[in-house]
């Protein structure tokens, strides 16, 4: 992967758990680390069960090869999505301003739209798989057309370089009897 992605891609996900921790920063110790490690794996799982959903019909060497980008891409990004609301909604539940029900009207409309980004998100995945396929298919054929080009170049260097002995031998035919007639 290249290093300029790889940089983003920390500082994507450094972002997203920052936002995360600003708002749980009050909660206890145990409770703010629970709740990191269980929405970063649950974001995590999704994304990646989108992702190999989306790799049926693909080529497989292209599906493993774009796998951890694409999902160390996405998990953060879903993240900054969903989980900074989840955990402002959790602190609201936790010190009482938020009664059962309408925690659990909240979690049902982030589910919504969590199924939605993630439908979203599955014909994003499929579109850069497909483009990843048809452009090594492209690379493939100019790398066959290159090679038949070269090997057609080759067979005809070969041909005029024959041609070039046959008239240097015709042109040494032709002065051996020359010299022998101009000598009788």
């Amino acid at each position: 992967m290249n290093l300029y992605l790889l940089i983003a891609i920390i500082i994507v996900n450094g972002i997203a758990l920052g936002m995360v921790y600003q708002i749980i920063k009050k909660l206890p110790k145990k409770e703010k680390l629970v709740f990191m490690a269980v929405s970063v794996a649950i974001t995590y799982m999704l994304v990646s069960l989108v992702y190999l959903l989306s790799g049926f019909g693909i080529n497989e060497s292209i599906h493993k090869a774009t796998k951890n980008f694409i999902t160390f891409l996405f998990v953060p990004i879903n993240i900054i999505l969903f989980i900074p609301y989840i955990a402002m909604q959790y602190k609201k539940f936790k010190n009482k301003k938020l009664k059962n029900e309408q925690l659990i009207k909240k979690a049902i409309l982030v589910g919504i739209l969590l199924i939605i980004v993630l439908i979203i998100e599955y014909f994003y995945f499929c579109s850069i798989q497909e483009n990843i396929a048809k452009i090594n298919n492209e690379k493939q054929n100019n790398t066959i057309t290159n090679t038949t080009i070269t090997n057609q170049n080759t067979i005809a260097g070969n041909e005029i370089i024959q041609n070039n002995i046959e008239v240097n031998e015709q042109i040494t035919k032709n002065k051996t009897n020359e010299v022998q007639t101009n000598q009788r």
